[in-house]
């Protein structure tokens, strides 16, 4: 496992910060625009199938959707680039699947921790607009935390992303610089006011800073994947819980 988080041997050059830097925009906004395009196609095979709009089964086909278009996006970005070591995923050692467990519940806390920071100041973060859906929804987002939305955002920001900022960063500086994007693009997905919609952008920032620091410990990307498909299984599973009565 890699600790070493220090800036590049060479040092930090303006053209290679340019460069990868580019590259890793580039591939985020093809993630993004890959998303818009394939989820409409999995919507549609929803309807086929006689889903009707605003059903549970409508929101999950256009969740599905747009995290396989997030991983298809990434995958095919580092088959062009002709660099597949930008994505280091390995069945996980002993010792990588304990740092799992314990990154999860870690998360988890840190999660609620924030949050309670914030709401002690009379701050509360927006909702995530995917909370707005019916019950099985969520019981169904439990697994696909996993399998889907995990997945195609660790392809992004923490393989190709991080992983193109790492080459002209160093593995402290692409967390940074990943962990804000992946904050960023969170704004969008919290229904609230700009306060609001910002301190959701905080927690997912600091989120994304420990599912990159994960990523460069173990040099493993299912490691973070676990993580993360964990942490939002959890909140599904709160949010199940909530709706039916169950809590």
């Amino acid at each position: 496992m890699s600790v070493e988080f220090g800036p590049p041997a060479e040092g930090i050059r303006p053209r290679a910060v340019a460069v990868r830097g580019g590259q890793a925009l580039l591939a985020l906004l093809s993630a993004l625009v890959a998303a818009w395009t394939v989820t409409p196609a999995f919507r549609a095979a929803a309807s086929a199938l006689g889903a009707a709009d605003g059903s549970a089964a409508m929101a999950v086909a256009a969740t599905v959707g747009q995290y396989v278009g997030f991983a298809v996006a990434a995958v095919l970005f580092v088959v062009y680039a002709g660099d597949r070591d930008l994505l280091r995923a390995r069945v996980p050692t002993r010792r990588e699947a304990a740092l799992a467990v314990a990154g999860s519940v870690g998360l988890i806390v840190a999660g609620y921790a924030i949050i309670a920071a914030f709401a002690a100041v009379g701050i509360t973060p927006s909702t995530n607009r995917a909370l707005r859906n019916p019950p099985p929804y969520f019981l169904a987002m439990i697994p696909l935390s996993f399998l889907a939305v995990a997945v195609g955002e660790e392809l992004v920001f923490r393989g190709v992303v991080q992983g193109e900022l790492r080459r002209a960063l160093g593995p402290a500086g692409a967390v940074a610089v990943a962990s804000l994007l992946f904050g960023a693009i969170h704004f969008g997905a919290g229904a609230g006011t700009t306060e609001q919609q910002l301190v959701y952008v905080v927690i997912a920032t600091v989120l994304g800073a420990v599912l990159g620091v994960l990523y460069e410990y173990t040099e493993n990307l299912v490691v973070p994947v676990v993580v993360h498909g964990a942490y939002n299984a959890v909140q599904f599973a709160v949010q199940y819980a909530s709706a039916t009565g169950l809590a």
